[in-house]
């Protein structure tokens, strides 16, 4: 969604950011992994993701909301939308009703599989436009517009581990000072009726939109406002805050924006 609107590639939205501007979308692909449904008592069941040889594997899986239209014209045609596995055990009430009440899930890919060299992993780990080099590791989470009107720029962000130390070519361990994997709880999930929004405008919420910032530069031509997980900090800070992350430390932080049970 963006806000409480469809999202689409072909569509131009207002009032984001903090000055009402408008945008139109030019990524919005999400890594998830380590899902569980937690009961009213806490207990956590893991969701075993099912293998399809394409969006998910290897406990993970690939959210991909751009259909390659419009804005997105670097994207792909396919989509995939909803987490497909099954969960270890079904707790249930006293009345015989399913007990989960809660869903939680982790942004990114575990540590393990995040610095192999992408050929030997499964789909949808292997995607070459989902990662920065073998031992940077993947991104995690992308999320980019051309905002600014009549003079238009790039914005967005990628969220990946940073701070990466080791060879994994040489057999070395990659440990990474900021993870920046998040960890989304959402209360109030009947698996259900439930579904979960992903607002790809509440990312930018944090930023002002009409016109590129002093931390923006020029590529080719044309002005970007990328952060990239390593900064710059202008920019950085307000797109991690929306996942419930602090960009500093790669650490979890309460108030994430950017999901929601519908």
């Amino acid at each position: 969604r963006v806000a409480d609107l469809p999202f689409a590639c072909g569509q131009t939205y207002t009032n984001l950011g903090t000055d009402a501007a408008s945008g139109t979308p030019q990524d919005f692909r999400i890594y998830v992994y380590d899902v569980r449904l937690v009961t009213d008592a806490g207990e956590e069941h893991p969701v075993d993701l099912d293998d399809d040889g394409l969006y998910q594997g290897g406990g993970v899986a690939m959210l991909d909301f751009e259909d390659g239209t419009g804005a997105c014209n670097n994207g792909t045609a396919e989509l995939h939308t909803t987490l497909k596995g099954v969960v270890r055990a079904q707790p249930r009430h006293s009345d015989g009703e399913a007990g989960y009440s809660e869903i939680r899930f982790r942004i990114g890919i575990p540590e393990e599989q995040n610095h192999a060299e992408l050929t030997t992993l499964p789909a949808p780990l292997n995607d070459t436009t989902m990662s920065w080099s073998w031992n940077a590791g993947h991104i995690f989470f992308s999320a980019w517009g051309v905002f600014g009107g009549a003079a238009p720029f790039d914005l967005g962000v990628h969220v990946g581990s940073t701070g990466c130390m080791g060879d994994a070519m040489l057999g070395e361990v990659v440990a990474c000072s900021n993870a920046n994997r998040p960890e989304i709880a959402l209360a109030g999930f009947d698996h259900d009726s439930s579904k979960i929004v992903i607002d790809w405008g509440a990312m930018f919420a944090g930023l002002s939109l009409a016109a590129p910032s002093a931390a923006c530069e020029e590529v080719e031509g044309e002005t970007s406002c990328g952060c990239h997980s390593f900064g710059p900090e202008p920019l950085c800070t307000p797109l991690f805050t929306p996942l419930g992350l602090d960009w500093s430390n790669g650490k979890n932080v309460a108030g994430q924006s950017v999901f929601r049970v519908q």
